[in-house]
């Protein structure tokens, strides 16, 4: 299950540089490039002329260009020059893809992909820790067979470490295990619990960390823009972890996923290899169950699953998304979409759309499923 009208991770900032990138999300293709002011752009990765992959041409001045026949395409999406027709040729109004509006943060180019104006469009997350120096920082990348939305639940349960993780839990203190605290707001969800995972294992170092069962304050959080999973673990008074995951659908059955790892402990770059080894470790266990869910969809609802109390944190961010696809109708078609895909280009809408209404589009929007 695909959404617009949301913010998405499309990229690490340091990979989009001289050239052109191709990124896939949603199901669609988009490139991205710099301009000469370096500031990065998004557009539908198709030319109107023959469909061609503009991502696999290069850019010139403020502008990317087809390589198939040179057709140049500026920031907004708009045709500047057909080489074929000369410079007074004069470009019609509807030789224009759809452009998307970006922001970098947190090292990543965070892009909107939907139509929705300005003023109804969730905000990015907060992230302060991201360039606070008490914190060392590093990242990682992820690719899942499933279900972005399922990806993001399994990121905040609180229940399955304790049968899927063995340095964060153990089944016979699952029962033990308790959520605390839960905020929510229309698109994000925060929640406190105290779980009793066993004592580290490893260097004397890392076994002094934790005792066994040492009751542990785990901090899990959602937000729909990114469909972040993040979550916070304070290991003990003066040790903590904090993981910033951003989950892209590349279409409904693969997510990648854009992580960032931060401590307050052991900083020095030396440590960074066994962290990222760990991480790498806690995602290999996940992908075990999460490749084999079913359905492969998160459900729209609850009632074809059983639900008990550890579930109502995660509940709340089936609400949220529940609500923008039963009200707002954000929720891609996406049998339909592809049962034209191999006839037709299409293009994600974008707020160009709104603004430029009598333009006789040339790709058609994605269907989406009518709200209920």
């Amino acid at each position: 299950m695909v959404l617009i009208n949301l913010w998405y991770v499309a990229e690490w900032s340091a990979t989009v540089q001289d050239e052109p990138v191709f990124v896939k999300m949603l199901g669609q293709n988009f490139v991205l490039f710099r301009d000469t002011a370096n500031n990065v752009h998004c557009l539908s990765d198709v030319c109107l002329h023959r469909g061609g992959s503009l991502s696999g041409g290069w850019t010139s001045g403020d502008c990317v260009v087809c390589p198939y026949h040179g057709w140049q395409y500026n920031s907004a999406g708009k045709v500047t020059f057909i080489p074929s027709e000369g410079r007074d040729f004069p470009i019609p109004g509807k030789a224009r893809v759809d452009s998307y509006p970006t922001q970098e943060r947190y090292g990543m180019i965070w892009v909107f992909l939907g139509d929705a104006p300005e003023e109804e469009r969730f905000p990015l997350p907060e992230f302060p820790e991201y360039d606070d120096p008490k914190w060392r920082r590093l990242t990682s990348e992820w690719s899942w067979k499933a279900d972005a939305a399922r990806v993001v639940e399994n990121g905040v349960d609180l229940a399955h470490s304790s049968f899927v993780h063995p340095v964060f839990g153990r089944p016979e203190t699952a029962e033990a295990n308790e959520i605390v605290k839960i905020e929510r707001g229309e698109c994000w969800g925060y929640s406190e619990n105290i779980q009793y995972p066993p004592k580290f294992e490893g260097g004397p170092l890392r076994r002094r960390m934790r005792k066994d069962k040492q009751p542990t304050v785990t901090k899990p959080a959602y937000h729909l823009s990114g469909m972040l999973a993040r979550i916070q673990i304070d290991i003990n008074d003066r040790m903590s972890i904090l993981m910033f995951d951003c989950n892209t659908p590349v279409d409904e059955h693969n997510t990648r996923t854009f992580a960032t790892q931060l401590r307050n402990f052991f900083k020095y770059r030396m440590f960074d290899a066994g962290s990222k080894k760990r991480l790498h470790k806690i995602f290999a266990e996940d992908t075990i169950i999460l490749e084999r869910t079913a359905p492969a969809y998160l459900p729209d609802n609850l009632a074809n699953e059983m639900s008990v109390k550890d579930d109502r944190f995660i509940s709340g961010f089936r609400a949220a998304r529940r609500k923008c696809i039963e009200e707002k109708g954000w929720k891609i078609d996406v049998a339909a979409m592809h049962a034209m895909e191999h006839n037709k280009a299409m293009a994600i809408p974008s707020p160009m759309r709104r603004q430029y209404r009598d333009i006789d589009w040339v790709l058609d929007p994605v269907p989406l499923v009518a709200p209920q």
